[in-house]
Order: structure tokens, then C-alpha cells, then sequence
């Protein structure tokens, strides 16, 4: 008998991945607090192996919630936030001692994120994980998307479901998010511009998205595509984003305070945590330097290490950004957020990136693929993944006004 299979739309590096297991140097089973599905622990509370039951006893909670719609279970992490099932080995002690269908719906998928959009069901894989890492940002050329088949008993975990004929979106951007996502997939693929103005050109473009909900005229969005499309085709129209003055002063004096003071104090992993404390030396941030001498030490960490590696590489940012609009469904706001809101979140991230690259080169003189992965996927794992941090720096710059886009784009562009 044929096995019953699905199509899937993915990024075509998610083909070649394949999970190293206990030769991973940065497991997914340490770092996160993971929820199990009412399904699996359906499944655990009948457990009768003495052994897992006790564990089970020690280590499994139930959440009560009073604003979410439904109570949650979840894997309390040891005091080293590891899984309490992680073995010496590092390896799953459930998954060695009753096989891999009895993992809860994430353990069986990570770093597998699933999304049904319009009734398709989307893969990609989190950056968090060092082999999706390599394996996605390595690319050389233009990421693609893909339609595969798996078999329909395949386990996912689906973060989002989502179909934009509901009701509920009749007067929402999210009415036209197929045709919002295919945009921002071709201006963030399209490399006759630096990654830095397409970035700019694509948060222009979500502030007229957001005006026109505000005047309740989302459905005017296709022609503004069209209108931006012509726009991105004409030289002469982006060089007022392209001639944007540049400057490290205001990113180290108005963008970097914050978000150190949002960060720092929320960073559980040690493996991120070195990661920081390198960037903050590499530039000099001392409390008795100043912002000028930071930006100095900034800029020429930029010329001598960061630019002549980005020309060779420029492929690796590019790839995570594509990777994280694939897989986050944006614009869309699983919070009911504005799209200008999902565009600071993805601005926030790049340039928080771009700067901690641009400080660790400082550090170890040179900027190397191995460490631009490390660094992506380890602040992929301890900031991108943990939605209130990157909030809370929102929060902080719209208080202090610095989030227009004009703002955005000087901490974005070098």
C-alpha cells in the first residue's frame, strides 16, 4: 500500500537536516522551558515504568493560567536550566528508554517550526539549533523555498494557524498577507542593494502599510505594492535611502544603552552570555569611555574586520533574515501587534546582530564563518526565542521616541 503523504513548503535547506544528536555543541535540551501537549501528557500520566514515573512526579507542572485560554504543562529545567531528562550522554533519557514516539510534540520537531497558512503547511527550522544554523545560513545563493512531501503521520509542531480569509482579518493587513510575504521575500532577496537599504526600503514600505489600515484602506495594499516595486526597480528613487549620512555616534549613544540595560540582566545562557561580554569589550564599553571613543573603537572594528568579511559573506545575514520572515509568517503579529511593529522587531534583531558581529570582530581581530554562526545561533537561541526581551526593548525606545523609522535606519545602516 502507497503511504498517504503531504505537500510542505520549506526552505530548501531543510532537506539536508538532519539532527547530530550528542554531538551538537549546543544541545537544544538545555536553555529552554519546554511545554508538553495535553496529547503527550495525556500519554506520561499513565506511565507505569517506576523509574520515568518519578520523574515524571519531580519534574512535570502544570501551569495554571489566568489570562491565557488554557492551563499549560511544562519540563521544569534543573537550577543549570538543562532538561531533567538529559542524560550524562546528552541524550534524551524518555527517547532512549521508550523510542522517539514518546517525546512530547516540540522534542519530536525541534528545531522544526511548522505554520499552516491558508490551509498549506509551512516548515522551516529555528536558528537556535547550530546545525539549521550552518546549514541555512551557508548558502551562498538566494534561499528558496521548496514543496516536498512527507507522510501524513509525520509529528510537527505547528506554531501558527492561520488563514487570511477569516473574518476577523476583513479589515486587517494580515487580509493580504500572502501578497505582504512575497513582497518582503523579493526586496529581502533582490541584492542589487545593500542588505542594510533593503531593510530601510522594506520598514518605508510597512509605515504606508500601516497608514492605510489606520485610514481602514488595507485593501489599497496591492496597489501599493506595485507602487513599491517600481520604486525598488528605480535607482534614483532609493538614493534617498541609500545616501543616508552614516554614522556610529547615535547607534553607541542612543540604540546600545537600552538595549544592554534590556539584555544583560535577562541572559540565562552562559554560551550567549560570552558571546556579549566579548562584544561590549571588543568596543571598548567601559563605563569610563565615552560614546565617541565607543564609536571610534566601533568603526574601525567595522573597516578592518566586519566590511571585508560581509563583502565575502554578505550571504549569511541576508539568509537569517529570509529565514526568520519564512518562519514568523511577517508581518503578521501572532500578538495582534501592527506590521510596523513586526518590522521593529526584525530591525531590532538585525541590528543588534550587526553590532555584536561588528564588537566580537573587535575582540578576536578577525570575523570568521564559524563565529558569525555561533554568534547568530546563540543569540537566536537566548533573545529572538524569549518574545519579551525584544518587547521590552521596543517599549524602551518608543518611550524615548527613538523608534520612527528614521531612528531604525541610522542604527541600521553602515
Amino acid at each position: 500500500m502507497t503511504e498517504a503523504k503531504r505537500k510542505v513548503l520549506s526552505p530548501s535547506y531543510l532537506k539536508a537536516f538532519s539532527c547530530i544528536a550528542s554531538a551538537c555543541e549546543n544541545s537544544c535540551c538545555i536553555g529552554f522551558n519546554i511545554r508538553i501537549d495535553p496529547e503527550t501528557f495525556s500519554k506520561y500520566k499513565m506511565e507505569n515504568d517506576p523509574v520515568i514515573r518519578k520523574l515524571f512526579e519531580e519534574n512535570i507542572y502544570i501551569i495554571r493560567s489566568s489570562t491565557a485560554k488554557q492551563d499549560y504543562i511544562t519540563i521544569n529545567p534543573t537550577n543549570d536550566y538543562r532538561c531533567p531528562f538529559l542524560t550524562e550522554e546528552r541524550l534524551c533519557f524518555l527517547q532512549c528508554r521508550k523510542g522517539e514516539q514518546y517525546l512530547s510534540e516540540i522534542c519530536a520537531s525541534f528545531p522544526c517550526i511548522g505554520n499552516i497558512f491558508n490551509g498549506v503547511l509551512e516548515k522551516s527550522a529555528t536558528l537556535a539549533c547550530p546545525e539549521a544554523a550552518r546549514l541555512a545560513l551557508l548558502q551562498t545563493e538566494a534561499m528558496d523555498l521548496i514543496e516536498v512531501e512527507e507522510p501524513n503521520d509525520t509529528r510537527n509542531f505547528v506554531y501558527n494557524l492561520l488563514n487570511t480569509e477569516d473574518e476577523i482579518f476583513q479589515n486587517k493587513p494580515a487580509k493580504h498577507l500572502s501578497e505582504l510575504r512575497e513582497f518582503t521575500w523579493s526586496i529581502l532577496k533582490d541584492r542589487k542593494y545593500h542588505l542594510d537599504d533593503r531593510v530601510v526600503f522594506l520598514g518605508a514600505f510597512m509605515e504606508e502599510v500601516d497608514r492605510l489600515e489606520k485610514v481602514s484602506a488595507v485593501d489599497r495594499i496591492p496597489d501599493l505594492i506595485l507602487s513599491y516595486t517600481a520604486l525598488f526597480t528605480d535607482a534614483s528613487a532609493m538614493q534617498d535611502i541609500t545616501a543616508i549620512p552614516v554614522s556610529p555616534v547615535p547607534r553607541i549613544s542612543l540604540f546600545l544603552p537600552p538595549a544592554i540595560r534590556v539584555i544583560l540582566p535577562s541572559i540565562e545562557s552562559d554560551r550567549y552570555l560570552r558571546c556579549f561580554s566579548k562584544f561590549l569589550e571588543g568596543i571598548r564599553f567601559y563605563a569610563s569611555t565615552s560614546y565617541t571613543q565607543v564609536a571610534k573603537c566601533y568603526e574601525e572594528a567595522y573597516q578592518r574586520y566586519y566590511s571585508p568579511f560581509m563583502r565575502e559573506h554578505d550571504y549569511i545575514l541576508e539568509n537569517y533574515l529570509l529565514n526568520y520572515v519564512f518562519m514568523k509568517l511577517f508581518p503578521y503579529d501572532l500578538n495582534g501587534n501592527s506590521v510596523y511593529y513586526s518590522y521593529l522587531l526584525l530591525a531590532v534583531n538585525y541590528a543588534l546582530l550587526k553590532m555584536q558581529l561588528v564588537g566580537i570582530s573587535a575582540y578576536q581581530q578577525e570575523l570568521t564563518v564559524d563565529t558569525a554562526i555561533m554568534v547568530i545561533q546563540s543569540y537566536t537561541k537566548a533573545i529572538e526565542h524569549k518574545y519579551p526581551i525584544l518587547h521590552n526593548l521596543i517599549q524602551v525606545l518608543k518611550q524615548n521616541h527613538l523608534d520612527s523609522l528614521a531612528h531604525i535606519a541610522v542604527f541600521i545602516k553602515d
